[in-house]
């Protein structure tokens, strides 16, 4: 058996780059041939996702084509990335290559393009997806029976490396939006030691600002996920405007808040009614605080065996279409 892995991954994306480690791992434990699509082809086992005749021989090569993980299919931060993973579905598709989405969210679509191309991909009868939160689950389930709630992807390396948080800042931050720069002076003033890191490339700009304003250490190795995901499990309190990193904080127990960000508010939808954790701007964490810390959100046990369970369904499910 042999599989395309394709993801946003290669961009120093914490969250993608924790998934794709995630699938490399299963494929490695049942022996499953992989290539993965990356920026740049590295070795024989990679080709460049922006080469079309590579990712046509790739797809001529194996038996499915699999989408790791992530919000991919959405035309929020990109109409060009919606319609360039729409296309290989397609391409797919055309080449008779059965399609999994494992662990992936749908949309937000802003245009009706997008959301007409949407529609069209979920109703294929060769595409099977594995939704990580319940609204892209019960949006694609009236459209494909082909459709089950899974867990997110992430979580199978971060059973796989046990890691105990060593607590070394009072607060981490995990930036993103450069309008908020200034917004979190107040938490240099608060808090003693403070961490700010940010989970892509992107952000590194964000973070250093934020981290000379207000004096904290600045981590912006993001190309390492392992050290990223120790570094920000080392806060006693977690205020993040990135998915992952709240995945990661549910998991270890340790006190978060997202900050304006609708994937986390879908995501943690199946395991809590609280939304304590979730707030729009920068100045509404602070009355959060002292509840969050005395009452965190501790999904590790949850999460585990959700994560167990989706990769057995993702591996019957390959089995079933090799046949």
């Amino acid at each position: 058996m042999k599989v395309l892995l394709l993801g946003y991954y290669g961009y120093g994306n914490f969250g993608d780059e924790l998934m794709r480690l995630a699938l490399e791992d299963f494929f490695q434990k049942f022996q499953i041939q992989y290539i993965t699509a990356l920026p740049k082809r590295r070795s024989n086992d990679t080709i460049s996702r922006f080469n079309l005749f590579q990712v046509m021989g790739a797809l001529y090569e194996c038996d499915m084509l699999i989408y790791g993980g992530g919000g991919l299919l959405q035309d929020v931060t990109s109409l060009r990335s919606f319609l360039y993973y729409a296309s290989v579905i397609e391409l797919a598709g055309m080449m008779r290559k059965p399609v999994i989405l494992f662990g992936n969210s749908l949309g937000p679509t802003k245009r009706w393009i997008s959301r007409f191309i949407l529609r069209r991909l979920i109703r294929k009868p060769d595409v099977y997806l594995f939704a990580r939160d319940v609204v892209s689950f019960r949006y694609a389930k009236q459209l494909n029976g082909n459709t089950v709630l899974s867990a997110d992807p992430s979580v199978r390396i971060l059973r796989k490396l046990e890691l105990v948080p060593e607590k070394k800042y009072d607060l981490v931050i995990v930036p993103r939006n450069s309008e908020r720069i200034r917004d979190y002076t107040i938490f240099g003033r608060k808090f003693g030691k403070v961490l700010v890191c940010p989970s892509q490339d992107t952000d590194i700009p964000v973070a250093k600002a934020i981290a000379a304003n207000i004096g904290a250490d600045l981590f912006e190795e993001t190309h390492d996920a392992i050290e990223s995901l120790k570094k920000i499990i080392s806060g006693e309190l977690i205020i993040s405007e990135r998915f992952h990193p709240t995945v990661v904080a549910s998991y270890y127990g340790v006190p978060f808040v997202s900050l304006e960000n609708s994937k986390a508010q879908r995501f943690f939808r199946k395991y809590t009614k609280r939304r304590d954790f979730f707030a729009k701007e920068v100045w509404e964490v602070e009355e959060r605080i002292e509840r969050i810390k005395r009452e965190p959100l501790y999904l590790r046990d949850e999460m585990d065996k959700e994560v167990e369970d989706s990769f057995k369904q993702l591996y019957r499910l390959m089995l079933r279409l090799k046949k």
